[in-house]
């Protein structure tokens, strides 16, 4: 579904990917583990059009997507869970999932619109009852099924998640991560990127390790979980 190919990106003249190449095959949980800076965010602005890119292609779906706005490729079926949520703060619950959905609002069809927010409910039964809640109240790990529930308003092919475990409690990261493996059993096909290595390798069905802008190891999640040099660095021996 998604392949990448010899991807360089920038900010400014610092080189932040170097000659990354990934795939994620439809139906699949891919994920990008990796410390802190090692470009793993940066990664997923490069597919999502927020990110000016150097050198390689973005092939989604056999079409190279390089230099699309970040609307139209969520148009294609690609949506983005950011890091750090960037919920709407000020606005409702509700408001938020609904901002979710403005490509289908210029169709004005209300009907679909109504139908993907009961689906949504279902998925995270909390943010029903939170609806008419201003979303900045919301706990950290409210705000986090939040920004999902808003991502999937967009009926996502393809989802791409930034750090969801960040600055959440443990019981709710477990609570997450059953969503991302339920999203996927539905259909969904996921990119993950995780500094919580073990979450990340137990969800998914591929993995790569990036460092330092550069793909240093990957393959099967399950063989990675057992891999000497992974346990000593990612997963605390």
């Amino acid at each position: 579904m998604l392949v990448i190919k010899g991807l360089n990106a920038a900010y400014d003249n610092i080189r932040v990917l170097k000659d990354v190449s990934i795939k994620v095959p439809k139906g699949k949980v891919v994920s990008i583990i990796g410390a802190n800076g090692a470009g793993k965010s940066t990664l997923l602005k490069a597919i999502s059009g927020l990110m000016q890119i150097k050198k390689g292609s973005i092939l989604y779906k056999e079409k190279d997507i390089v230099g699309m706005t970040a609307n139209r490729i969520v148009g294609l079926g690609i949506s983005q869970v950011p890091e750090g949520r960037q919920i709407f703060a000020h606005l409702s619950v509700l408001d938020n999932i609904h901002l979710g959905a403005y490509l289908y609002f210029k169709r004005n069809n209300r009907l679909e619109i109504t139908e993907r927010v009961h689906r949504i409910y279902e998925i995270f039964p909390i943010l029903e009852t939170r609806s008419k809640q201003i979303a900045g109240t919301l706990s950290g790990g409210e705000q986090q099924m939040l920004a999902i529930a808003r991502a999937l308003m967009a009926r996502p092919e393809l989802l791409l998640l930034d750090e969801p475990s960040m600055g959440i409690a443990p019981l709710v990261v477990r609570e997450i991560f059953n969503v991302i493996e339920m999203l996927n059993e539905s259909g969904t096909t996921v990119l993950l990127v995780e500094q919580n290595a073990r979450a990340a390798l137990k969800v998914a069905d591929y993995s790569y390790v990036l460092e330092s802008g550069e793909i240093v190891m990957e393959g099967l999640a399950g063989e990675l979980l057992d891999n000497p040099k992974v346990k000593e660095v990612y997963l605390g021996g």
